[in-house]
């Protein structure tokens, strides 16, 4: 298991792929020994010292983010693109000045895609320095460490899909650049009126995001187009063995067996239910397939007609101009594309750069202040996608999107999968309203 505190600038992680060497800690302040040596010359503790050097302490000629990742677990193949796309943020936001002149370092350090590492990795990056925080992936690391911000006092920028987290456990310091559960279920109405029949068994891992998504289509999206889900079934995450749930799934007799399920839980899934035969009787589609999830799960099934692999909250060949520009940047740089979430972090690291160098400060009520109802930047989806004032949801476009005809292994290695059908141009007509997410911010 990788440790936890796998620390890794712009030029040092030790499974990054960038081919540039670009120190980030040139010139920085090493903070860390500042710290520990206050600590030991003034009698402070650690966690005091925070408020004042770190931690969202206010002005400064140099800031340093936390960058809390899945290197190892259910989600580590997602682990390093996210890497990279904050180190790429990063390296653009100094290029082109977005903190103003102030230097920036950046920290990571291991999620294992559970909530407690994740949490306890975040107080490892709070307690070495960090001023802000931005990363993660698993829904249920984001509300822990959500928690932990809010009461640390720093802004963190996350993805996670459930609709908590920006609903009934929201906070002022945590600003979400990932899509919900309500705007990933744009693709059931798809799958119900352009490919046939009404009935649905949902596969859910047993987590937050999953849970919300679950919900939202079984009370909401199925019946609203419809259909009718006419079973459920919880499977905890780093399942080996889908015999069971697959087979609860054949037997129900449904039109559609939908996997809300990501990571190597949704490669095993999927491969069991072709195994078992589901596709021969039903659609099997999953709610949202990564490129890396594509190429773990093969040509054989992908090319499916039976198959559906989702949507996704972003997609490497979207046509937006500025989507281009981070594609082809990416790609220069690491030799692969990014992934759908890789952009969130990109964009999220980017924006919360920005709002430091207009407020002059990692101060998180004045964070907070200039990133509320603040755009974007760069504009990857090309819809003024923006974090709302109410919930710090962005409104960005869920994209659906199918495989393409006569798609080729040379396709899937390279990440050229998908062709994009359609995406909502006002992204926030797929959102709840304000009054319906429930978010009270103090």
């Amino acid at each position: 298991m990788p440790d936890g505190n796998n620390h890794g600038t712009n030029n040092g992680s030790a499974d990054s792929t960038r081919k540039g060497t670009t120190s980030l800690r040139e010139g920085v302040t090493d903070r860390r020994s500042l710290l520990q040596a206050a600590s030991v010359v003034g009698g402070l503790s650690l966690a005091g010292c925070i408020n004042n050097l770190g931690g969202g302490g206010g002005g400064g000629n140099s800031i340093k983010i936390g960058s809390p990742l899945p290197r190892s677990g259910p989600f580590a193949s997602y682990g390093r693109n996210f890497v990279n796309a904050i180190n790429l943020a990063v390296t653009h936001a100094r290029e082109e000045g977005d903190a103003g002149d102030r230097e920036i370092e950046v920290e990571f350090a291991d999620t294992e895609g559970d909530p407690d590492r994740g949490r306890q990795a975040a107080q490892e990056l709070i307690n070495n320095g960090a001023d802000v925080l931005s990363g993660n992936y698993s829904s249920a690391v984001a509300l822990s460490i959500g928690e932990l911000a809010q009461r640390r006092g720093l802004i963190y920028q996350c993805v996670g899909g459930s609709n908590a987290i920006t609903g009934s456990d929201c906070r002022p310091y945590v600003f979400n650049t990932g899509n919900s559960a309500v705007q990933q279920s744009v693709t059931m109405p798809y799958l119900l009126n352009e490919r046939g029949g009404e009935s649905v068994f949902i596969l859910y891992s047993d987590y937050a995001w999953a849970q919300s998504y679950m919900q939202w289509n079984r009370d909401n999206t199925v019946p609203n187009n419809g259909g009718e889900v006419v079973g459920t079934q919880a499977v905890p995450l780093g399942t080996n063995d889908w015999s069971q749930p697959v087979t609860n799934a054949r037997e129900s007799g449904a039109d559609h067996i939908h996997f809300a399920v990501t990571g190597t839980d949704l490669v095993r899934g999927v491969n069991q239910a072709f195994e078992f035969g589901l596709q021969e009787e039903s659609i099997v589609s999953a709610a949202a397939a990564t490129l890396s999830d594509v190429k773990a799960i093969g040509i054989d099934i992908m090319s499916n007609e039976n198959f559906y692999p989702g949507g996704t909250s972003w997609y490497w060949e979207h046509s937006a101009p500025a989507a281009q520009e981070f594609s082809a940047a990416y790609r220069d740089e690491y030799d692969t594309v990014p992934l759908n979430f890789s952009a969130s972090h990109y964009a999220g690291t980017r924006t919360l750069l920005r709002a430091i160098g207009e407020v002059g400060s990692t101060d998180p009520d004045d964070l907070r202040s200039e990133l509320e109802g603040k755009e974007l930047y760069p504009q990857l989806w090309g819809v003024g996608e923006k974090y709302r004032e109410c919930d710090h949801r962005t409104s960005i476009a869920t994209m659906i999107v199918q495989a393409k005809q006569g798609l080729s292994q040379q396709n899937i290695d390279n990440g050229d999968v998908y062709t994009i059908l359609d995406y909502p141009e006002d992204p926030e007509s797929v959102m709840r309203t304000c009054e319906e997410t429930g978010c009270q911010m103090d």
